[in-house]
C-alpha cells in the first residue's frame, strides 16, 4: 500500500514513518499540483493541504487513489463531487485547532482595539509615546459572528465573557445553547446591519462564496470591524478593499486570503503559460492588501490561526486514524 504525503513538514515524516512503517510512504514538501501530479503515481492514498487545488483535471490523472485524506478541516481545495464520481473517497480533520483559532480570532479583535502592532512598532523604534495611539472597549460593543460551529462557539463564549453583546448566524441553529450562553441568533441581513465587529467561522461552498461582497457592507454600519480566520473566500477581496479605503471598514484582521496560495507560489504562478486572469487580479489585489498593512488599519497573518502544538499533534492523530480505519474497510470522517 502506497501513501503520498503533499506539503509534508518534517515533523509529520518522522511521525508517520514512525505509525506506517509497514506501508510505502513518499513525503513531498510542496504541493499537489500539475507539476507534481506524477509523484502521486500509483498511490492508493495520497494526503495534501489546503494549498493542493485538487480540481477534476488533477483529479483525473490521479490513477489507484482510493482516498484522499486532507490535513485539514476545509475541503473547498477538493472538488469533493467529482473526486466521489471516481471512487474516491475524501476524509477531512473535522475539529482540530477549534480553541486555536479562537483565541487567535480574539487576539485579532484586541490587536485591533488596543493598537498593538502600532504600539509595539513605536517603542521599537525607541520612542515611547502613546499620541496617537487611542484605541477602544471590547466591553459593550456588539459581536456577529457568521458560522457558529465549533469554533464560532468558543469565540462567542469568549467574547461574552468580556462583556461584548453576540449576534450569530447559522443555517443550525441551537437555541438552547443560545439561552444557555447568552447570545442571539439572527438572520444574516440583521447581523450586519446591527454589528460593530464581524468575525468569520464558516465553510468555503458555493453558496457562500464571496457572501461578504459590495451588497453586504453596503448594509454594514459606518466603522465595521472584520476579522476572518475562516476562508479568503468568503469575502470580495475587491469590495474589501474598496470599504477599507473610503472608512467604510474602519479596520480589518485577516489570516486567510482569497486564494492565498497565489501568494506563496506567486513566482511559479507567474511563470505558467495559460496564467488565469483572475488568479492574476486576485494576486494583485492581495498585494494590495499587503501594502495597506502600513497605514495601521488591517493586521494580516500568514493563516497562522491553527498553528499551536496542540493543533498539530491533533492533525497528526486524526490523520493516523483517517488512513488506517479506511484501510480496514471502516472509513471515519467522510466529507459528503
Amino acid at each position: 500500500m502506497k501513501v503520498v504525503f503533499f506539503e509534508a513538514r518534517e515533523y509529520e515524516r518522522e511521525f508517520f514513518q514512525r505509525e506506517l512503517k509497514d506501508l510505502e510512504l513518499e513525503f513531498y514538501p510542496y504541493p499537489l499540483t500539475e507539476e507534481s501530479v506524477d509523484k502521486a503515481a500509483n498511490a492508493q492514498v495520497v494526503s495534501v493541504r489546503v494549498l493542493s487545488r485538487l480540481d477534476k483535471d488533477l483529479l483525473s490523472k490521479l490513477k489507484g487513489c482510493r482516498l484522499i485524506a486532507t490535513r485539514s478541516t476545509g475541503y473547498d481545495h477538493i472538488d469533493v463531487e467529482y473526486a466521489r464520481k471516481l471512487g474516491i473517497a475524501v476524509c477531512n480533520v473535522p475539529a482540530y485547532g477549534s480553541g486555536s483559532v479562537a483565541e487567535h480570532t480574539v487576539a485579532l479583535m484586541l490587536a485591533l482595539s488596543r493598537r498593538l502592532i502600532e504600539s509595539i512598532e513605536r517603542t521599537r523604534k525607541g520612542i515611547f509615546d502613546f499620541e496617537g495611539l487611542t484605541g477602544f472597549n471590547l466591553l459593550g460593543k456588539t459581536l456577529g459572528v457568521i458560522g457558529a460551529g465549533n469554533i464560532g462557539r468558543k469565540v462567542i463564549k469568549i467574547a461574552l465573557a468580556f462583556g461584548m453583546k453576540v449576534l450569530a448566524y447559522d443555517i443550525r441553529r441551537d437555541e438552547e445553547l443560545a439561552k444557555t450562553l447568552g447570545f442571539e441568533y439572527v438572520d444574516l441581513d440583521y447581523l450586519l446591519q446591527n454589528s460593530d465587529i464581524i468575525s468569520l467561522h464558516a465553510n468555503l461552498t458555493k453558496e457562500n462564496y464571496h457572501m461578504l461582497d459590495e451588497e453586504a457592507f453596503s448594509k454594514m454600519k459606518d466603522g465595521v470591524i472584520i476579522v476572518n480566520t475562516a476562508r479568503g473566500g468568503l469575502i470580495d477581496t475587491k469590495a474589501l478593499i474598496k470599504n477599507l479605503l473610503s472608512g467604510k471598514v474602519k479596520a480589518c484582521a485577516l489570516d486567510v486570503l482569497e486564494d492565498e496560495y497565489t501568494l506563496r507560489y506567486e513566482k511559479e504562478l507567474l511563470l505558467k503559460e495559460n496564467l488565469e486572469e483572475d488568479k492574476l487580479k486576485t494576486l494583485a489585489m492581495n498585494h494590495v492588501l499587503l501594502k495597506l498593512q502600513h497605514e495601521g488599519r488591517l493586521i494580516i497573518t500568514p493563516h497562522n490561526a491553527f498553528n499551536s502544538y496542540e493543533s498539530l499533534q491533533e492533525v497528526l492523530r486524526t490523520t493516523l486514524m483517517n488512513i488506517l480505519s479506511f484501510l480496514e474497510g471502516k472509513p471515519i470522517n467522510l466529507v459528503q
